[in-house]
């Protein structure tokens, strides 16, 4: 006799509700891996619209340098300075590294230093230091510029419109006298070293290595190597001048300016040479005799004194001239009577005589 209960099968759902429950399990998978991926969805889409922006941005004409700025610059053009920096008006505005700009414009040898900024509105602006260049010169290798900073840089196509500025150089190769030479130059004034047109080694009885400066107006300055910042006043001594066909002469010894015949056009004569008292010569600083020179007039006439003999001109340790500043005045309170200069010493203030008290009483 069979029993009536439940069997296996009473206790199995059916197809469909199985279905649905892995369904529903699936589903609830999906969307949790779907909320857990949402910040990475939307940084991906953060993504593609900062890259689309970028493109848009890219192609626009706003991205673009607008204009590019050059400040500092004396010798070399604006123009060859924006060259070599490698900023055009096609670069992207935000894409120039001002860093790398001016690590390209500092690799010419005339620039000393270099900075960069982005200013607003696209602007690009370059400033420099410029190195000093003194002068320009040929050799074996072409021509070369002469730097303050004591470099010779190869004259380029680009360099061709500063040598209009620049003194030209004949002489002084040796690599001291070049030396000398630049630690010179820089003494004189930026204006004033445009003026000189030609710098040349001439040698003269007391400097085998003195300096022939040209200037534009076609005078000539004869100085050395210690005195030729004496240039910077050119223009002061040369309104002072009373014959301009002579030459200037700068003398350190004296530490004076004064004018005098080209060396072109001395004509030797015989000199007088001061001695000592047993007859020997005596020697300047530069190893020559030294001259004895005489106080004249402006028409050259000797200056004399009681005897009649020509005053001298004295020397000083060095055995250099050593002009009296005030010599007309001395010469005609007398104080050159005996040949050299005595000033009298002062006279004493006379005392006053004491009035005995009697003789004061009335």
């Amino acid at each position: 006799m069979a029993l009536n209960g439940p069997s296996l099968d009473d206790f199995r759902l059916p197809e469909h509700g199985v279905t649905a429950l892995l369904k529903e399990k699936q589903n609830e998978k999906d969307n949790s891996a779907f909320e857990k991926s949402k910040p990475l969805l939307f940084r991906i889409a953060v993504f593609i619209a900062v890259v689309i922006l970028g493109i848009v941005w890219y192609v626009l004409p706003s991205s673009r340098v607008k204009i590019i700025s050059v400040n500092g610059n004396n010798y070399l053009p604006a123009d060859y300075i924006k060259t070599i920096s490698g900023v055009t008006e096609k670069n992207r505005y935000y894409l120039v590294l001002p860093f790398r700009v001016a690590s390209k414009v500092e690799e010419d040898p005339l620039i000393r230093s270099c900075s960069v900024r982005l200013l607003p509105q696209n602007i690009i602006r370059i400033t420099v230091e410029e190195e000093e260049p003194l002068g320009y010169r040929y050799t074996d290798q072409g021509p070369v510029i002469l730097l303050g900073n004591e470099q010779i840089v190869q004259m380029t196509s680009e360099y061709l419109p500063i040598i209009g500025r620049l003194p030209y150089i004949e002489g002084f190769e040796e690599e001291d006298q070049t030396r000398k030479l630049i630690t010179a130059l820089k003494k004189i004034d930026r204006l004033m070293l445009e003026e000189i047109t030609e710098i040349r080694q001439y040698p003269l009885s007391y400097d085998p290595e003195a300096m022939e400066l040209q200037m534009r107006d076609g005078s000539y300055f004869f100085t050395n190597y210690y005195s030729v910042e004496a240039v910077n006043s050119y223009h002061d001594i040369y309104v002072r001048m009373n014959d301009h066909s002579q030459c200037i002469y700068a003398d350190t010894s004296a530490d004076r300016a004064y004018s005098g015949v080209c060396p072109w056009n001395y004509v030797p004569v015989e000199h007088e040479y001061w001695t000592d008292e047993n007859g020997n010569l005596l020697y300047n600083q530069y190893g020559d005799p030294a001259v004895k020179h005489y106080y004249t007039d402006n028409q050259g006439h000797y200056y004399l004194d009681d005897a009649g003999n020509r005053i001298a001109v004295p020397l000083n340790e060095y055995n250099a001239d050593v002009y009296d500043s005030e010599f007309l005045d001395h010469y005609l309170n007398g104080y050159y009577a005996t040949g050299v200069l005595i000033i009298p010493p002062e006279p004493e203030p006379v005392p006053e005589e004491e009035v005995p008290e009697e003789e004061a009483e009335y």
